[in-house]
């Protein structure tokens, strides 16, 4: 069997990337595409990985987002289409886990309705030391020199 043909999505596929999109702009502002929002998870995991800069660490949250939108467009998807991208998501999921450890104190009570990527912080950070960082990343980060 062809293996394109295998992975060719259908009208119906199409459509219920679109449904995810309108859906959630309301939430995640412009409508980001299903290959947007991936991609944008996947940059996030990357700078993760590489060192989250402390200049921007109240804004960490946020920076979750995309993965925010993946969680709620993934039941919005056809079987097909999450199939298919399950892989990646997995992926990028697991890779942020190894990158990132878990909150402690009252932040880790898992009030973000089992949205457990918001229930962890990055292990490795760039910025100065005395950087003023939550007390729920603890212990705290381990600083790396910036390239």
């Amino acid at each position: 069997m062809d293996e394109q043909a295998d992975t060719s999505l259908t009208e119906e596929d199409y459509a219920s990337i679109l449904t995810a999109m309108h859906t959630l702009t309301g939430r995640y502002g412009s409508g980001l595409t299903l290959n947007e929002a991936l991609a944008w998870w996947r940059l996030v995991v990357r700078h993760i990985e590489e060192g989250f800069d402390t200049q921007w660490v109240w804004e960490y949250h946020h920076e979750l987002a995309c993965r925010d939108w993946l969680c709620e467009a993934w039941p919005l998807l056809t079987a097909r289409v999450r199939t298919l991208r399950q892989p990646f998501l997995n992926e990028m999921d697991n890779r942020f886990t190894a990158a990132t450890a878990p909150l402690q104190g009252k932040e880790a009570e898992g009030r973000r309705n089992g949205r457990w990527w918001h229930d962890r912080y990055p292990r490795r950070v760039i910025g100065q030391p005395d950087d003023e960082l939550p007390p729920s990343w603890s212990p705290a980060p381990e600083y790396i020199e910036d390239d």
